[in-house]
């Protein structure tokens, strides 16, 4: 079966992207276990590798950019519960995010534009989890949309009728 993921994943060097602790050869295996993931222990166990290695307290690595692309094809996909909410979890923290000093320091200083600019092309996605998801999904997703949206109007329109249920 064809696995939105799995193409996402095939179209990026990972080892040639940069993480906090070199580069980000893992990160396949990681997110493959993130989206899989059926228990809260473990999406939260990958979601705490990628969050100690992509972006780490709100600092953006390299890796990071390409890591959004993948985690929007996964919300694509039917995920279990756990996966679903950490995916949206590790979204929202690279899109709030700024770019580290050292990626700056790397000629790299736009990586939190460019995040968001690739969680704007799945903007679709995360309406939906805003309307229909869990309530802590959708919160996620408002948080998200509100870095990304550049519509104001859609996006207050939208947060009006998910509030009123």
């Amino acid at each position: 079966m064809l696995s939105a993921v799995s193409v996402e994943l095939n179209r990026h060097d990972w080892g040639s992207l940069a993480t906090v602790h070199g580069t980000a050869a893992e990160v396949p295996a990681e997110v493959a276990a993130l989206v899989a993931a059926t228990t809260e222990a473990e999406a939260e166990r990958h979601y705490d590798y990628l969050g100690n290695n992509v972006v780490v307290q709100g600092n953006l690595y390299e890796a990071a950019v390409p890591l959004v692309s993948v985690l929007c094809a996964a919300l694509i996909e039917e995920s279990p519960a756990a996966a679903r909410t950490e995916t949206l979890r590790l979204v929202t923290e690279i899109v709030l995010g700024d770019t580290h000093y050292s990626e700056v320091r790397a000629g790299r200083p736009d990586l939190a534009e460019r995040a968001r600019e690739h969680a704007r092309a799945g903007l679709w996605l995360f309406y939906r989890e805003l309307v229909h998801g869990s309530a802590t999904n959708a919160e996620y997703a408002a948080d998200i949309l509100d870095y990304i949206e550049t519509d104001r109007e859609r996006y207050e329109l939208f947060r009006a009728q998910a509030k009123s249920g």
